[in-house]
């Protein structure tokens, strides 16, 4: 009995402790096209994230760091892990910014989490991407020393440092400089070989220097790398040399002819950023210049008799390297007029997109071609914020892009002279123009401080350009316009002094020639994909709510429900539903924060789960109608903070119950989600 009671007075003792309760976080000022709104006042339907929360869950990647937003689908690429495929509300590829250049690529790089200040998911349409933005604000350097040290190591031989320090350099002259590495040995056994496949290996550097040239005058230098060597293989569930042995993750055993190249994927980009802001008290100009660089090495071996329905040895290989280069050029002015704000812009930029690839098949040569891409324009956006008064707010705004786009291919094949018949030529024009206008719409009211109703209308539009991955002069072709609206509604609320946040919206959105999730990924399901002209609806609703019902407990969920289907003539080669975009996805979190009395340290037991339904991801060996079924998946930590000294200290686990789930396929092969997964990370903020 006096065991108990002695329990029960550590228990309810925290004043004896540091105060170990975090304040709550605060909602972040938003930049560019949010005009500088607090997160609750934007309106939209947005996804946020502090540092904190980085801190808390330890995620490695973009994707770890997103996988609880509703109704988004972030995974390693089918067959190429350095790379992303990124699905939200059935359109794929978001404008990915890191800092303040826009990731060139498609696919896109996955590169390791850099420490942020802000990673924000915002809608589709308007003044935003055709399928939404993700942007990771990295850390800006303060007036005073300070930073990050991590280390952190754990299951299949992984490895992981991060580090980011700022330095006053001088009175006016701030440095900011940041690097993460991680490796690991991989997760994937091919019991053929010995090898042991999907490997690791991330690393990035990235430095802002801030000068105050002038009171009102600033320059901002950015510059970001980031490598990418990940695998994301065909996988199944039985061990090919051993078919009753179905108890973990097994590779295929293909042989491949991938000449000189050696196996593997590499993804690499560097971007450099250059911002000249003069900031006065009603007025604000920014001149920013950007250049970008993508480079991508591939040499997959996805052999696989299995897939065949006339088995033959060899295997499928494919092999690529492909370089993107961007520069842009813009001007931008804000002008802050009281009940309204003004802000408009005009910009150019110029990219060029090269792919030297070579297809196999039983050591046949399918093609050896090289494909390259120009993409040219010149834009301009006009937007404007009045608030008349009563909570009230109308925003406005419209995009104009004249976009030029040109093509020239050449195939390397011995027999192959220029325009032979037999020889790789576009199926159709080399050469497109077009100009894009995207308005968007929005009203807000807000008939307290706490709440805020809104409403969003915006139009959507892209050209993709051409297939890329094209093999024969019938897939080279130039895919349409893909054009849409997107309509949301939605409420936010903060309540109880911040200890309940909420974000609610529904949204309706239709979509023409919607672009392919596995554009720039799988050759044979664009070679498919590119005959088709497919539309997609889709209507849904997005709820994201946190709550501190007591000073220890936290609890987050999140839910994303959405009906995307084919609509209007659908071919019977299409797809069952459009790719990438289960009907559910939802996620729980709790965490209780435990103060050790005298220690001034806090013990905090966290647990989270996530759930999808079931989703198309194409054709694939052992998956009926394409379709993947959903399941949950489950991780937990056990952490150790010690507020005062800026240390965390967390042992957890990654998919904890070792669920198995197929996230995609490839060449017609299933690649499945990684084992159960566990790791030691120490944290140190000063």
């Amino acid at each position: 009995m006096r065991r108990a009671f002695l329990l029960a007075g550590l228990i309810a003792a925290p004043a004896l402790a540091a105060d170990p309760v975090p304040d709550p976080v605060a909602q972040p000022r938003l930049e560019g096209r949010w005009l500088g709104l607090a997160a609750s006042d934007a309106p939209a339907g947005l996804w946020w994230a502090s540092p904190a929360r980085r801190d808390a869950a330890g995620p490695d990647t973009l994707a770890e760091a997103l996988a609880s937003v509703p109704g988004l689908i972030l995974i390693p690429a089918p067959g190429n892990g350095s790379a992303a495929l990124i699905v939200r509300h059935g359109r794929s590829q978001p404008d990915l910014a890191f800092g303040p250049v826009a990731q060139p690529g498609a696919p896109l790089l996955l590169a390791g989490l850099f420490d942020h200040d802000l990673l924000l998911v915002a809608p589709a349409g308007g003044l935003a991407g055709a399928a939404g933005d993700i942007s990771l604000s990295l850390r800006r350097p303060g007036d005073r020393l300070a930073g990050l040290g991590e280390f952190a190591a754990g299951a299949f031989g992984s490895r992981r440092a991060q580090a980011r320090i700022d330095v006053p350099v001088a009175k006016g002259v701030r440095l900011g400089l940041g690097g993460h590495l991680q490796h690991d040995l991989g997760w994937l056994r091919n019991t053929t070989t010995g090898e042991r496949l999907n490997r690791g290996l991330r690393a990035g550097l990235a430095g802002t220097l801030d000068i105050d040239l002038a009171p009102s005058l600033s320059l901002a230098l950015t510059s970001l790398y980031a490598r990418s060597k990940a695998g994301n293989l065909p996988a199944f569930a039985c061990d090919p040399n051993a078919p009753a042995n179905c108890d973990g993750r097994f590779a295929s055993t293909g042989s491949a002819d991938l000449a000189t190249q050696p196996p593997g994927q590499r993804a690499d980009v560097a971007l450099y950023d250059l911002r000249l802001v003069h900031q006065r008290a009603t007025l604000r100009l920014e001149l920013i210049g950007t250049l970008a660089r993508q480079t991508g090495q591939l040499g997959l071996d996805l052999g696989e008799d299995r897939r065949l329905a006339a088995p033959v040895g060899g295997g499928y290989g494919l092999i690529a390297r492909t370089v993107e280069d961007r520069t842009g050029l813009d001007l931008i002015g804000q002008a802050d007029l009281g009940v309204l704000i003004l802000r408009a812009g005009a910009g150019l930029s110029a990219a060029e997109t090269s792919r030297d690839a070579a297809d196999t098949l039983a050591g046949l040569v399918l093609a050896d071609r090289r494909i390259s891409q120009n993409r040219d324009s010149v834009h301009g956006f006009g937007q404007m914020r009045l608030e008349p008064g009563h909570g009230l707010a109308l925003e406005a705004g419209v995009r104009v892009d004249r976009q030029t786009l040109a093509l020239a291919v050449s195939d390397r094949r011995p027999a192959c002279a220029p325009n032979a018949i037999a020889c790789l030529v576009p199926a159709g024009p080399a050469r497109q123009q077009r100009t894009l206008v995207t308005p968007e719409l929005a009203l807000s009211w807000a008939p307290s401080p706490q709440w805020r109703l809104f409403a969003r209308s915006a139009r959507s539009a892209r050209l993709p350009g051409w297939n890329l991955l094209a093999r024969t002069s019938a897939e080279l072709v130039l895919l349409p316009a893909e054009t849409g609206w997107h309509h949301q509604v939605g409420m936010k609320a903060e309540l109880w002094d911040g200890r309940v946040r909420l974000d609610a919206s529904g949204f309706a959105a239709r979509t023409r020639a919607l672009v392919s999730p596995l554009f720039g990924i799988d050759p044979l399901a664009m070679a498919l994909a590119a005959t088709l002209r497919l539309d997609m609806t889709n209507h849904g609703a997005d709820v994201t709510l946190e709550a501190r019902p007591l000073d220890r407990l936290e609890l987050a969920a999140t839910l994303g429900w959405q009906q995307a289907r084919w609509t209007g003539a659908v071919p019977a080669t299409a797809p069952m539903r459009p790719l990438y975009a289960p009907d559910s996805t939802a996620s729980l979190s709790a965490a209780w924060r435990q103060p050790l009395v005298g220690t001034g340290s806090v013990l905090v037991p966290r647990v989270a789960a996530r759930w999808r339904s079931a989703m198309a991801v194409g054709p694939a060996l052992g998956l009926t109608d394409g379709m993947s079924p959903g399941g949950w998946q489950v991780a937990a930590a056990l952490q150790l903070e010690i507020p005062d000294g800026g240390w965390l200290m967390s042992l957890e686990c990654e998919n904890c119950l070792d669920q198995m789930l197929t996230e995609g396929a490839v060449v017609g092969l299933p690649t499945l989600n990684p084992p159960r997964w566990w790791q030691l990370r120490f944290t140190r903020r000063f």
